[in-house]
Parts: structure tokens; sequence; C-alpha cells
């Protein structure tokens, strides 16, 4: 397993500089989240192969002050997101989204309610395979007379 390097932390005058981009959703000392327009009009250029680098100045940050590892994993994981059929959100990946619980995928965008659905396939999928294991370790302990 990898070791983790620590994050780069952004001190107060960088947030503020950052914050400042119409593009920046949130940011804290270790994390930056970008707007949802960044984000697609981000993936449409380096869809085309303009690099990532020059995607961020053109939009108004300054690289320097992201660093490349930032660039470079949000572009990786931008492109991994729309290959897997995600729906693009503002908020950062790591953010647990609730989930509603009646859903109504009517009211939603077709690629979005595709998305929850698959979602929710997946979900109810290992919730069966977790009741048939808990069912054939039940029926297993059972004496047959």
């Amino acid at each position: 397993m990898r070791e983790r390097r620590p994050v780069k932390k952004f001190m107060t005058e960088q947030m503020e500089l950052l914050a400042a981009n119409p593009f920046t959703y949130k940011i804290n000392p270790c994390r930056i989240s970008y707007t949802l327009e960044f984000k697609k009009l981000f993936l449409a250029r380096y869809e085309t192969g303009e690099g990532a680098r020059e995607i961020f100045q053109s939009l108004g940050y300054d690289t320097e002050l992201l660093g490349d590892g930032r660039i470079c994993s949000f572009a990786y994981r931008l492109s991994r997101q729309a290959d897997a059929g995600e729906v693009f959100t503002e908020a950062h990946p790591a953010t647990k989204q609730d989930k509603p619980v009646c859903v109504d995928y009517n009211t939603m965008p077709a690629q979005q309610s595709v998305a929850a659905m698959q979602r929710e396939i997946s979900h109810l999928r290992q919730q069966l395979d977790f009741l048939k294991k808990l069912t054939e370790l039940d029926s297993g302990k059972r004496s047959r007379t």
C-alpha cells in the first residue's frame, strides 16, 4: 500500500485569492471544490486534448498555488467520474450525499436519473446477496430432524 503524502494547506491569503475566482465553489485550508460549470468546461476542453494545467490557467487559477498534484488528481477523478457515467455535483467527491427517501426519477434529468437508478440497483443487489448469505447461515445452523 502506498504512503499518503501530507496535503499542502492553503494560507488565509491564498484561500482568499482562490475564493475570488468565480469557478471556486468552496475552499478550506486542505481542500478546494469547483463549480459545476467549471467541471463541465474543464472536461469538454480536457477531452479535446488540452492540458489540465493550461485549462486551469485559462480559467483564472494560479497553477503554482494549486500545485501539479491537485490539478492532476482533479483531472483524473473528473475523467473517471465521466467514464463511469456519474453525475457531477459541486460538492467534493468525498462528501457523502444524503439520499432522499422517496425518489421520483421522472423529475430528474435523464442522465442523472439513469445514474441514480444504477446506484440504487447496485445497492439493492448488495442487500439481496447479504440476505441470501444470512438465510444460508441460518438454515445451516438448524438441525434437520
